[in-house]
């Protein structure tokens, strides 16, 4: 028997690769004579270099150092996934909002600068194909300090040169904008950005309503934002003709969607379908039996780009069963339908305290993966009677 097993992190507990080898384990105590492949999955925002490198089919792939400009200017080591010519970059990594304690944010004094020095570093060393993954940043300036690492020239009303790197607070400044200097090392390259969100830029459920608190902004920051946002998206898709305002992933990561339409050709698509191409997942369930993913907690939303029915849907166009592990799940009204979906349990199997469940995260995995198995034999015992 040939199983796959593809689940991402479980947040706090475990990681997507230590997730899918306590699975392996306990598979393979029940089912010693199976062939057994661990893949881990991310959905493409935090976390997508540790998860994807750990893949059999990348284990080529080679890490890169850089040092870049962190989200409140000061340095950091940021680092990128180059495979031949294809550069795998997270956005956290520069930008991220863990870069900096909780009580020295405030998002108006946030740049991603940072972001823009890594393309430039990946475009420089003559990759021709970004991914790029958005996803637990601390900025909400639109990519403004990105575009500038780009060679992108911001002047105010006076036609004076706003400095780099620009914060969000410098959006409000923003008078016209120049793309004579961009980098040309854009051209011919494709970039797909991997975005599980769908939110607009601007409104209600835009970048800066939806994420700007926790990333240090009070209710008065937060329209102070929003305003200089709006100003700063009208004044750039005047001078780039460019329209992004309202495409759905615009607001992921402070509006860094909207930025990369604007100022590249830049492919915004769901996050897990990005992770399942360039692992090679299809290749991989290719005469397989079975399919074990599975995340922290499964409830309604698991539906909209969540790992377990990504990996569920590519399993299903080879008519392969799938089965979901969970921390959590939530079966309100003791209903969870999930397409794709064959079977769902949790790996907790008695009455436990959270931190307890999430330190032994990795035993519980192994144990409920054993019970998996040994449940396989019986059935494989029955349909031979």
């Amino acid at each position: 028997m040939k199983i796959v097993v593809a689940i991402d992190s479980f947040k706090g507990s475990m990681s997507a690769e230590q997730a899918c080898s306590a699975a392996a384990r306990g598979l393979q105590k029940a089912l010693p004579d199976s062939s057994i492949i661990c893949m881990p999955v991310a959905d493409g925002g935090e976390g997508l270099i540790a998860t994807v490198k750990s893949c059999p089919t990348l284990s080529e792939a080679q890490l890169t150092y850089v040092d870049v400009t962190g989200p409140y200017r000061s340095k950091v080591k940021a680092a990128y996934l180059r495979n031949g010519r294809m550069a795998i970059i997270e956005m956290a990594q520069s930008c991220g909002l863990e870069l900096t304690p909780i009580d020295q944010r405030d998002v108006r004094l946030a740049t991603s600068y940072g972001l823009g020095e890594l393309v430039m570093h990946a475009l420089e060393s003559g990759c021709n194909h970004l991914i790029i993954g958005l996803g637990g940043s601390a900025t909400n300036d639109a990519g403004m300090g990105f575009a500038q690492a780009l060679g992108v020239d911001f002047y105010n009303r006076e036609g004076v040169l706003l400095p780099s790197p620009a914060r969000a607070a410098d959006m409000q400044e923003v008078y016209s904008v120049d793309i004579s200097k961009q980098t040309s090392l854009l051209k011919d390259v494709v970039i797909e950005i991997c975005c599980d969100v769908s939110n607009p830029l601007l409104g209600s459920s835009g970048a800066t309503m939806i994420y700007g608190a926790q990333k240090g902004a009070t209710a008065d920051v937060l329209d102070e934002l929003e305003m200089a946002m709006a100003k700063y998206a009208s004044t750039v898709e005047a001078c780039v003709n460019k329209q992004a305002t309202d495409t759905p992933g615009a607001g992921a990561a402070g509006g860094m969607g909207a930025a990369l339409i604007w100022f590249t050709d830049a492919l915004l698509k769901p996050g897990i379908q990005v992770v399942l191409d360039l692992i090679q997942i299809d290749d991989v369930l290719t005469g397989s039996n079975l399919v074990i993913t599975g995340e922290g907690k499964i409830d309604k939303q698991t539906a909209f780009g969540k790992v377990p029915v990504g990996v569920a849907q590519r399993a299903a166009t080879q008519g392969i069963p799938v089965v979901a592990l969970a921390g959590t799940l939530d079966l309100r009204d003791n209903r969870l339908e999930l397409p794709n979906i064959h079977a769902m349990s949790s790996i907790i199997q008695k009455p436990m305290q959270l931190t307890e469940a999430m330190a032994d995260g990795e035993a519980l995995m192994e144990m409920a993966a054993e019970q998996l198995g040994h449940t396989l034999r019986v059935g494989h015992l029955i349909y031979a009677r």
